[in-house]
């Protein structure tokens, strides 16, 4: 389920609904103004206001002050056009808006539907390269240490030189098959495919845990489902392994906890990831590629991404993603 880029603009219906509303504003106003002048018509009429003022004049006939109305007529029509003017180039100005932010709109859902695309893309590539890295190099480097290991067992007291060239051998096997593993659970964690989405959490909870001694890892796992859909079930986890690393680089917390639960309400499922650290503010903070990509995973489910931080009190990223494609947002606590 993808985006269609217009969640920040009201409904069409209601979009029509507020031009009504106008049109109703402006025709009120305008009956005002009629009926005013109706009234002051009125009043003028019942005092003989003009013949009182036409008789005050008179005395002033030099200065041709009695035909002030007419040039004050002829003002007022002058204003009353342009402001007529004015209200029709405001519409056309308006509408001309309009039609820009339906362009602008389609162009984001466009762009949204390319990173999602895009992401997918990766994810795939991802998996191909892990595969490909995990049993065509790792049979390699298998076949290698084999080897290694028979030439260090054959050579063993015999000759020295090869023996500990063996040995060597054996070693540096060691030390890239490490490396390619470790490539490997970046690029597409195994824990993922094989134990599932709460599976793979606990146990980086665990690793992390080992990496960072003084800090406490939190994890607590509610209703959550045992079969995700794949695309859920990474976006989730590449949330959680992108803040973490995150936190551990730049928050200096020492206490970070993350939730994963389904909401008792709805099938949503709603994570949320917490830190006590040095916080930031949001408005000063440069916006990487992390936050950004964290966000259109799960703005290409249909999800809500919202992160929460402020200087001194820690950072909070919370997601709700729906699973019967509805959005609900969370909260974290």
């Amino acid at each position: 389920m993808l985006p269609d880029g217009s969640a920040n603009r009201p409904p069409a219906g209601v979009m029509g609904a507020m031009r009504s509303s106008a049109a109703a504003r402006s025709a009120f106003e305008l009956l005002l103004i009629v009926l005013v002048a109706l009234a002051v018509f009125a009043v003028g009429a019942f005092t003989e206001m003009n013949e009182r003022v036409t008789s005050i004049l008179q005395g002033y006939e030099y200065l041709q002050i009695d035909e002030l109305p007419l040039a004050l007529l002829t003002f007022s029509l002058g204003l009353a056009w342009f402001a007529w003017r004015r209200w029709r180039e405001l519409g056309v100005e308006l509408q001309h808006r309009l039609e820009i932010e339906d362009a602008l709109q389609v162009k984001q859902a466009e762009f949204r539907d390319l990173a999602w695309r895009i992401t997918q893309a990766q994810e795939t590539e991802r998996r191909l390269l892990a595969h490909e890295l995990h049993d065509e190099l790792g049979q390699s480097l298998n076949a290698i240490k084999i080897e290694a290991v028979g030439i260090r067992n054959h050579s063993h007291g015999t000759q020295p030189e090869i023996h500990r060239g063996a040995l060597a051998v054996i070693q540096l096997t060691d030390r890239i098959y490490d490396v390619v593993r470790d490539m490997t659970a970046r690029l597409r964690p195994v824990a993922l495919d094989e134990l599932g989405l709460v599976g793979a959490l606990e146990s980086d909870l665990i690793r992390w845990r080992k990496l960072m001694p003084g800090t406490e890892f939190l994890g607590v796992f509610r209703d959550v489902p045992e079969s995700l859909d794949e695309l859920v079930a990474m976006a989730l986890y590449r949330v959680v392994q992108e803040g973490v690393t995150n936190i551990l680089r730049h928050s200096g917390a020492n206490r970070v906890s993350i939730t994963l639960e389904s909401l008792g309400s709805s099938p949503d499922l709603r994570l949320s990831l917490c830190d006590n650290g040095h916080g930031a503010d949001l408005g000063a903070i440069r916006r990487g590629l992390g936050l950004l990509g964290m966000r259109e995973r799960v703005a290409g489910l249909g999800g809500d991404f919202s992160v929460v931080s402020q200087p001194g009190a820690g950072f909070a990223i919370d997601v709700t993603i729906p699973l019967s494609g509805r959005s609900l947002a969370g909260i974290c606590l």
